[in-house]
């Protein structure tokens, strides 16, 4: 029943299920699985298969942006900035003629490593999944809040479990998540959907860990 409750009970599904109908029916069949193998009620091979068929869902509704082509205006950036790394004494000047310093610091690399450090951290900002991103609204990524405020509680405590229970697919499966938004980014009209089964879950679990605290 709680389970039911946290899998229909949220804005996020019913704002997929406007956008997309047959990913709506795969999100509750994967999410329902997900909560069936963590129950030990069914193997892992099926469920795996489902996520599989997300993470490819994920990607193909997914505005990918390279981590490392630049836009006009960063362009723009990038040459003041790189102005900056020429200093008037003679004696440095010398230093950085010869160290590359400028091209490491403002070149491919290290925008591709700031822009991956940006999407790990707007993928595990819970504000995101709360809170519709406040105070850090983010206006292109249409940001609403997925799930009731109320259940942000729930999800840290059973997010917990999870990682006491130490299950080898749900880590793995959160790993892989952390990679793929890594990679892809943000810029989808219904959010990171391949983690709405295990948010479902933690929440879940959350709900029914701190009910059966109320006896003490």
């Amino acid at each position: 029943m709680i389970f039911t409750l946290v899998l229909l009970g949220n804005f996020w599904i019913w704002n997929i299920a406007r956008f997309n109908l047959p990913l709506f029916l795969l999100l509750t069949i994967t999410t329902v699985s997900l909560y069936l193998y963590y129950s030990q009620k069914i193997s892992a091979v099926f469920l795996v298969f489902l996520l599989a068929f997300l993470c490819y869902c994920q990607w193909q509704t997914t505005t990918v942006h390279s981590l490392i082509i630049k836009d006009n205006d960063e362009k723009r950036i990038e040459t003041i900035r790189k102005r900056l790394y020429q200093p008037s004494l003679d004696i440095s000047r010398k230093v950085f003629n010869r160290l590359p310093v400028a091209n490491l610091l403002e070149g491919d690399i290290s925008i591709g490593v700031t822009r991956l450090e940006r999407n790990f951290f707007e993928t595990i900002d819970l504000n995101v999944y709360f809170f519709g991103g406040h105070p850090r609204e983010r206006v292109w990524a249409n940001d609403f809040a997925k799930f009731p405020h109320i259940l942000f509680v729930p999800f840290l405590v059973g997010l917990y479990n999870i990682f006491q229970k130490n299950d080898r697919l749900l880590l793995m499966y959160l790993g892989l998540s952390l990679v793929i938004f890594s990679l892809l980014g943000h810029l989808n009209k219904i959010g990171p959907f391949f983690l709405f089964p295990f948010f479902v879950l933690a929440i879940d679990q959350g709900i029914k860990t701190l009910w059966k605290l109320r006896k003490y």
